[in-house]
């Protein structure tokens, strides 16, 4: 290891190049989300157009913290008419205090395993905020199982009134469960 690495290390606390933090801004065309056999490229802002895979590949592997921002084109023109001011990752104090509340386990029910993932509850295009609130821990099968069609998880309380933070999640089957964290 370098006096340049050392220094690094000291400064930021990266053990390695590849814990840097990424956040990306990546403008993608409609049919780059809609048809998964598109050839079109996406644009990393200030950088130019990308591959897909490229742009994958950085947010898949890096060791540190990845945010997406989303950023809106213009459909007919392609220029950069919006974006969103906030993130949609759960992140530092608030991503503890989460993991705290649900005792470092998924709040799937029968589930127990460690928290992978921070998730929205209410998801962020439903309109639902990164609060504490509208967040739990999930494991990564809980948390892309909810996308699914079919299950509906819902926030009965959000743990600030005489309730303990409740979610109820409903299976394509209609079988609810409700998960309350726990003191």
């Amino acid at each position: 290891m370098s006096v340049a690495d050392t220094l690094v290390e000291r400064l930021t606390g990266q053990v390695y190049a590849e814990d840097v933090n990424v956040e990306v801004g990546i403008v993608l065309p409609l049919d780059a989300i809609t048809d998964p056999d598109s050839t079109s490229t996406g644009e990393l802002v200030g950088h130019g157009p990308l591959p897909a895979g490229i742009v994958t590949d950085l947010l898949r592997y890096t060791g540190g913290h990845r945010w997406w921002r989303r950023l809106f084109a213009h459909p007919a023109h392609g220029t950069l008419v919006g974006g969103d001011p906030t993130r949609r990752y759960f992140d530092g104090f608030l991503a503890k205090l989460i993991a705290f509340r649900d005792h470092g386990m998924c709040r799937d029910p029968f589930c127990g395993a460690p928290i992978r993932h921070t998730d929205h509850i209410t998801g962020k295009k439903a309109g639902g905020p990164t609060s504490l609130g509208n967040g739990r821990g999930n494991c990564v099968r809980g948390n892309h199982l909810k996308e699914l069609p079919g299950w509906i998880t819902e926030l009965l309380h959000d743990g600030f009134g005489p309730h303990p933070h409740t979610v109820r999640t409903t299976t394509p089957t209609g079988h609810t469960y409700t998960s309350r964290a726990g003191p």
